[in-house]
């Protein structure tokens, strides 16, 4: 498997809260085209993340535990709770806030994904989804939980694939890229042994259409994501991606 492995970073954001960022980061300044930015970040009240403007991508925030408040210019105000989504479209430029819950940590993932050229300057949206909306599924080792693929409710400009996947057991997680394709894998917690040994907080970049073959330990949790590259490319300035 053709794969860069990239250890999250710990930095400072916002007002007071904090962020492990896999990418783009000191171990790797860059992107894995259309995926620009993915961070697991921890924020506790009072710190926020006070109103702040972006353009040119899409976000998505999934909840790991406690609540995150999301207010924006469009008069969307909506709290999204453990294992909850929320979701906005950039477009041509959004202002934001996001806060924790009134009490105790709020933690999650956010993912910013780039827009298409001819979607950069489209009209931004907001999108929520409650936990239980989420469909999910399992077998005899595997707890799969689909935040974003065909049978999503997530509508978004770039087809992506993103799951939540959590090992009941030792056990294995294989996957073949198309032609064009890439993913990029975040460990949340546990242990991923082979050819590409990860620890909590690692992550791997894999290359367009390699065959995916992980070992998984019991009670290990990942993100997966796969997309096809935009082949465009990708300028951040900031909270803007051009």
């Amino acid at each position: 498997m053709n794969a860069k492995k990239v250890s999250a970073v710990k930095k400072a954001e916002g007002s007071g809260a904090e962020v492990k960022r896999l990418f783009p980061n000191r171990n790797h300044n860059g992107f894995h085209d259309p995926f620009v930015l993915l961070d697991e970040f921890f924020v506790e009240p009072p710190n926020e993340f006070a109103p702040h403007e972006h353009r040119g991508f899409e976000a998505i925030t999934y909840m790991l535990e406690g609540h995150f408040t999301h207010e924006d210019n469009l008069d969307n105000k909506a709290t999204v709770g453990p294992g909850g989504i929320q979701a906005f479209n950039a477009g041509k430029g959004i202002t934001h806030s996001e806060k924790p819950g009134k009490e105790g940590l709020s933690r999650g993932i956010q993912l910013w994904v780039n827009l298409p050229q001819n979607k950069k300057k489209s009209e931004p949206s907001y999108q929520f989804i409650e936990a239980d909306k989420i469909n999910e599924k399992e077998n005899d080792n595997l707890i799969i939980r689909e935040i974003a693929d065909d049978n999503s409710e997530l509508i978004l400009n770039t087809k992506i694939t993103y799951l939540d996947i959590k090992a009941k057991n030792d056990t294995s997680f294989h996957h073949n890229l198309d032609s064009g394709e890439v993913s990029v894998i975040y460990l949340i917690k546990g242990k991923i042994e082979g050819e590409y040994g990860l620890e909590a907080g690692e992550g791997l970049l894999v290359e367009a259409g390699e065959n995916i073959s992980l070992t998984l330990k019991k009670d290990s949790r990942l993100i997966f994501l796969r997309a096809k590259a935009h082949n465009q490319e990708i300028k951040l300035r900031g909270s803007f991606v051009e």
